[in-house]
């Protein structure tokens, strides 16, 4: 298991020229890199890792309950997609480990009601 813990992103702008009949018209984008322990992965490509990583560990319910804790009337982030990536974010930290997070209890209540034990009936 890799360490994907986001350290700290850099952004670089770079420029593209388009070429036209009449003029040369430049255009930027907009490039981040996520520099984690494991080393530099574009924004993109540590999204799939960190993603994929949940899957392998079969945690997926805890990033999408992550996704939809962050994702609420009262929260500042205001699209899905938003909420996604800082829950990847916080996934990455594995932030409801870390019983310093001040939502650690409420989390993990969350957490909690939504493991569902199972009865087989043998009968």
């Amino acid at each position: 298991m890799k360490n994907l813990r986001c350290k700290y992103k850099t952004g670089r702008s770079k420029r593209h020229n388009k070429v036209s009949s009449a003029k040369d018209k430049p255009t930027y984008t907009y490039e981040i890199t996520v520099i984690t322990p494991s080393g530099e992965f574009k924004e993109k490509e540590w999204e799939v890792l960190v993603a994929k990583q949940a899957k392998e560990l079969l945690e997926m319910d805890i990033l999408k309950l992550l996704e939809d804790y962050n994702f609420n009337p009262n929260s500042w982030l205001d699209t899905h997609e938003k909420a996604y990536k800082y829950a990847l974010d916080l996934y990455a930290s594995r932030i409801w480990e870390d019983k310093e997070w001040v939502n650690y209890e409420e989390f993990n209540k969350l957490l909690n009601k939504k493991e569902c034990v199972e009865q087989i009936s043998l009968i």
